[in-house]
C-alpha cells in the first residue's frame, strides 16, 4: 500500500528503518509470499534474518553484540 506523499511515516517503537539492496528476483518472491501469507515485507525480513541468525549462532556460538556508545573515545 502505498504512502501518500504528503503524509509522515513513522518508525514503530523499537524498530529502526534500515536501507540494503536486493536482487530483484529475491523482492518479487518476498512480495508474493508477504501477499500469500497476509503479511507485510518487513514481517518476511525480519524473519528471514532471525532464523539466519538462529542457524549462524548454533554453528558459530552467540553473537557479542557491542555496547551502544562503544565506539571511539575520543
Amino acid at each position: 500500500m502505498a504512502t501518500p506523499k504528503n503524509s509522515v511515516r513513522s518508525i514503530p517503537e523499537g524498530k529502526t528503518q534500515v536501507n540494503f539492496n536486493i536482487t530483484n528476483s529475491i523482492l518479487e518472491k518476498v512480495r508474493s509470499l508477504a501477499s500469500q501469507e497476509r503479511v507485510s515485507n518487513s514481517d518476511i525480513y525480519n524473519l528471514s534474518v532471525e532464523k539466519y541468525l538462529e542457524l549462524y549462532e548454533k554453528k558459530n556460538g552467540k553473537i557479542k553484540v557491542k555496547p551502544k556508545g562503544s565506539g571511539l573515545n575520543i
